[in-house]
């Protein structure tokens, strides 16, 4: 694999987004999740120290990938827990499970980089290339 990050982040004249890479799918939907959380807040002011298991379906590859992020997203706002690790276990295609470790957001600890408002569609891409897996997903901020 070309990259010797696991992701980067993208800048758009409205949004702000990111590409993610990994050797295998699974791969590549963990790297997005931490590229979601980086922007998000710092995670290395995250401590792993709780696990939550994330069931998600959708349709197809690319649908579950916005389903995925956007319920690391839904956790973060509803429910205010913030993630640092992912084991992800693509099921099908169409579902995945994973287990997140993280804890609690904490204002003192966490300081909040940009708002994520929703995951787009806008310019999504999920493929696999000679080098392993690519996303490229574009947040609403």
């Amino acid at each position: 694999m070309r990259e010797t990050l696991p992701f980067r982040i993208l800048e758009h004249t409205a949004d702000i987004g990111f590409e993610a890479f990994g050797a295998t799918v699974e791969e590549v939907f963990s790297n997005s999740a931490r590229a979601l959380v980086s922007l998000i807040v710092d995670p290395l002011s995250i401590v792993p120290c709780d696990a939550t298991t994330i069931h998600v379906e959708s349709s197809g590859a690319e649908n579950l990938l916005v389903n995925w992020l956007s319920e690391i997203l839904y956790f973060f706002d509803a429910e205010g827990r913030v993630f640092r690790d992912f084991d992800v276990q693509l099921i099908d295609g169409k579902s995945l499970t994973a287990v997140a470790r993280g804890e609690r957001f904490d204002r003192a600890r966490h300081q909040v980089n940009v708002q994520v408002k929703a995951i787009t569609y806008h310019q999504l891409v999920l493929e696999q290339t000679q080098e392993g897996w690519h996303s490229r997903v574009y947040v609403d901020i």
